[in-house]
């Protein structure tokens, strides 16, 4: 007796993926091509089952083009079981996906679980699903499982989507630690975090494919291979997600930090599997060497990477030292707008500004700043 399946969840068919702007359409159709490599990944293994524990919908009101996409890449399992678990995002309502006709037309081989009840897969392989029927509860939807009756003998595996009572913050449907030994399971399917996290026999397999910046270890599925009931589950993540999505807010003092950031930002991968979102945090008497480094390397990246969030305006940094103005009108206004900050009226042209709020007042002392830097330059 032993099973071997494929765990997964978090698809996310439809995103908007905003945060990658005018790329948003391309992550999107990449989603389609790593879930087919997923496919491949489950053939290639010979696995009894697929799990997709939970959110394989962005939300119900996905494009028609989405739906009819996501079967076909699922009619590509045949003739492996794949049972599909209602999540917070695409849970089981009237009207909703999975009452969709484009959605009826799914194989047989693929099941969405509808019912908070045992399904036998075999004579030794029991799976016990909590589909969720609603987006927000407090309720741990895995508290109906029962407990191992004596004498049975057979794997048993949960399914579940929601946040395990160790993260931080479970806020929404929040599922016990505890229940695979509440309930005897060999291994607890779970869905809603997007990264890889192993917790005993409760595991998130997390997303498949990357859907933001801050999700930690994203981009894997998950082997299982269970011997026995009782067993350790043999738990093997597996690299499948294409896309890399990096932040990064250096401090920059030097042109040794910039060359640093260069070399991180390489590590991660090629440039144009990479959304990079960029924020670096300059030393404001660095020389303008290293402000040229850092444009010359936004250049860079601005060419090569799939994505670049990276503002020209945290190129344009405020010298902690003012650079002085030319004599005239500039440096007395200057004068000026130093005196209204601490306090004092001014006398000449710049007394009109001493009715301005102090940050409108900063924003215009840092402005002439800016453009004395510059002079310099």
């Amino acid at each position: 007796m032993s099973v071997k399946f494929l765990h997964t969840a978090d698809w996310q068919m439809g995103m908007k993926a905003l945060q990658a702007g005018e790329k948003a359409k391309e992550v999107r159709a990449r989603r389609f091509e790593t879930a087919a490599r997923v496919v491949e990944l489950a053939k290639r293994e010979g696995v009894d089952f697929v799990l997709l524990a939970g959110d394989l919908f962005e939300h119900h009101d996905v494009d028609e083009a989405v739906v009819r996409k996501t079967v076909s890449v699922l009619d590509g399992f045949a003739p492996i079981p794949v049972f599909v678990l209602p999540g917070n995002h695409d849970p089981l309502v009237a009207g909703g996906v999975w009452d969709r006709q484009s959605w009826q037309a799914v194989g047989d081989h693929v099941v969405v679980v509808r019912e908070p009840a045992e399904i036998e897969f075999r004579e030794d392989v029991a799976l016990y699903p909590a589909p969720l029927t609603q987006k927000q509860s407090m309720l741990d939807p895995t508290a109906w499982m029962p407990a191992r009756a004596a004498g049975d003998g057979r794997i048993r595996v949960g399914i579940a989507h929601g946040a395990l009572d160790i993260l931080a913050k479970p806020t929404n449907f929040p599922i016990s630690a505890a229940r695979p030994d509440e309930a005897g399971l060999d291994y607890l399917a779970l869905g809603d975090w997007h990264g890889f996290v192993q917790h005993g026999r409760a595991v998130y397999s997390g997303t498949m494919e990357q859907t933001s910046f801050h999700e930690k270890n994203p981009g894997n599925v998950v082997l299982v291979e269970i011997s026995a009931a009782g067993a350790e589950p043999g738990v093997t993540p597996r690299k499948v997600g294409a896309l890399r999505w990096g932040e990064h807010e250096p401090l920059i003092r030097d042109k040794t930090d910039v060359e640093h950031l260069r070399e991180v930002v390489l590590e991660a991968g090629p440039l144009s599997t990479q959304l990079l979102r960029v924020s670096p945090e300059l030393d404001p008497a660095a020389p303008p060497d290293v402000w040229e480094g850092l444009r010359a390397l936004r250049d860079e990246l601005g060419e090569e990477a799939f994505f670049l969030d990276w503002p020209v305006e945290t190129l344009d940094v405020v010298p902690s030292t003012p650079a002085a103005l030319p004599e005239g009108l500039l440096a007395g206004v200057e004068e000026d707008l130093a005196a209204i900050l601490e306090g004092r009226i001014p006398e000449g042209p710049g007394r009109e500004a001493a009715s301005a709020g102090p940050e409108v007042v900063e924003e215009a002392r840092s402005l002439l700043r800016r453009l004395a830097a510059e002079v310099q330059r």
